[in-house]
This record gives C-alpha cells, sequence and structure tokens, in this order.
C-alpha cells in the first residue's frame, strides 16, 4: 500500500480527458457550501466522506464514489481513519462528457450528484486506469485514454444518469467560470460585465436577483481554488495565496478562515489535537 510520501502532490492534466489529483488529509475537516465546477468524480481511499445537498446525505467509505455535477453546492465533511484520509478525483472533460451525452440522449441528467457504492472491485480498477491514462500521457494512448474515462462514465450510466454537458444558463455560474480561468486577475464587475453584454447595473441586479454578489462569488471561487490546491499539491501557502490573487499570505489565511472556519495550516500542519 502507498505511504503518503509516495504519492505525488500535483493536479495532473491531459487535453482532450481530463484532470485528476489525489487528496490528502490528516484532519477531520468541514468544507460548508463548497461549490464544485465541473462535473467530477471522487473516489474515497481511506476515510470517510459525507456529501449533503438539499435533501440528501450520502456517505462513502472506502471503494465508494460520487459523481458531482457541475454547479452543485453541498456541504461536506471528511473524516480521516487513524490520522489520514485519502481520495482521489477525476475531472473529465468537456469533450469526453459531451460525447457520452449524445450516445445517450434520452439517459437521466445528472443534476447534483449521485452515490457510486457497492460496485466493487472491477469499478475500482475502472477509475484507477482512468486516473492512470491522465497522469501517464506517454504510456497510454489518446484513444486509449478517452476511452477509459469514457468507461469510467459508463459505471454513471450503469446508476442511472449521464453527466450535462456544462452550458451553464445561471449568471453566476458563467462568471464563476470566468474567474476560475485566472483568479489571479484583479477582476472588476465592469469587465465581467462587458464580456456578458450587460450594463454594470444590469450585471449587478441580475446576480442579486440569483442571490449572489459579484464580490462574493469572487472570494468564493478563489478560496475554493485555494482549498483544492492545499489539498493535494505541496505548493507552498504563500504561493497558493498570490495564485488566487493575494500579495499578502496573512491577509489570504484571514480570509481562507473566514470563509471555511479553519486556517490553511490546518489541512497541511500536524493533527489539530496536537495544536498549542
Amino acid at each position: 500500500m502507498k505511504t503518503e510520501a509516495d504519492i505525488t502532490r500535483m493536479v495532473f492534466s491531459r487535453e482532450g480527458v481530463g484532470l485528476t489529483a489525489t487528496i490528502l488529509m490528516r484532519n477531520d475537516l468541514f468544507f460548508g457550501k463548497f461549490v464544485t465546477d465541473h462535473p467530477t468524480l471522487i473516489l474515497v481511499r481511506r476515510g470517510k466522506k459525507t456529501l449533503k445537498t438539499g435533501g440528501k446525505n450520502i456517505v462513502l467509505l472506502p471503494g465508494d464514489a460520487v459523481a458531482v455535477a457541475a454547479g452543485t453546492a453541498c456541504d461536506v465533511t471528511n473524516e480521516t481513519d487513524k490520522g489520514q484520509y485519502e481520495a482521489c478525483w477525476i475531472v473529465c472533460s468537456a469533450l469526453t462528457v459531451s460525447k457520452v451525452e449524445r450516445s445517450f440522449p434520452n439517459q437521466k441528467k445528472l443534476k447534483d450528484l449521485v452515490a457510486l457504492k457497492g460496485l466493487g472491485s472491477e469499478f475500482v480498477q475502472s477509475f484507477e486506469r482512468g486516473v492512470h491514462a491522465i497522469r501517464a500521457p506517454d504510456c497510454v494512448p489518446d484513444a486509449v485514454a478517452e476511452n477509459r474515462v469514457q468507461e469510467l462514465l459508463t459505471w454513471l450510466l450503469h446508476v442511472g444518469f449521464v453527466f450535462k454537458s456544462d452550458e451553464p444558463a445561471e449568471l453566476q455560474r458563467k462568471v464563476r467560470l470566468m474567474i476560475g480561468v485566472a483568479p489571479e486577475k484583479n477582476w472588476i464587475s465592469k469587465d465581467i460585465a462587458q464580456s456578458v453584454a450587460m450594463s454594470e447595473a444590469t450585471f449587478r441586479r441580475r446576480l442579486a436577483d440569483e442571490g449572489q454578489s459579484f464580490t462574493g462569488i469572487l472570494l468564493d471561487v478563489r478560496m475554493t481554488l485555494a482549498l483544492t490546491l492545499l489539498q493535494v499539491t505541496d505548493i507552498s501557502i504563500s504561493k497558493i495565496a498570490y495564485r488566487v490573487g493575494y500579495e499578502s499570505a496573512s491577509r489570504f489565511s484571514v480570509r481562507f478562515k473566514k470563509r471555511f472556519g479553519f486556517s490553511p495550516t490546518a489541512i497541511r500542519g500536524v493533527p489539530l489535537q496536537l495544536q498549542a
């Protein structure tokens, strides 16, 4: 079995196939209203994961997975087993999602999340093959890599769903995706309003109608990306702060703690019960 030191902590990307990364944590942590911006599959390898949204309450143990539709907001709790939590996620490429969706036009579209539980070792092997296909482009040809992720999406079909191609109708989703491309940019509402062909006043009013604000979305996208980078990479906190638009690591840490209720060091540092 791999130890934490054996696992490469970075985000792997393969064009036309997807993204993948491994989450490693040593503390039990809760993330309120965590938004998943792209169609994602998550496999728990160690510990326990609980997701709540609407009336759904999904509990995942090792070998279980969940499919999360783009734009889903849910409360997430990750619990360690003997001080370790490990999971792996795959963000499926828009091209792959679209191909599967077109192949099954009458299949129900996933609106939020669905558990993939009790599917056995064959499913886990399919997931790990998908991860390997993204991580090892020199070993797995493009066509094979795409087929491996499509195979994984066939397991989603097995439980009655397909991912929907991400064509956001809500303005807040469009704004999140724009900011997510370059979270470090000095975004102002006027520029994004122009990008969506609106006056700034109309833009702000439309967001308010959806219960959102430009400032709130900007902060949440930045903090969500920072949380992800803290979980799946070894990039320093100061560099992560810079990558999400903060020149001051201390100011970033204050914002992060206000958003999630714990400091960035809680994800990577010594277990919380050992802290002074």
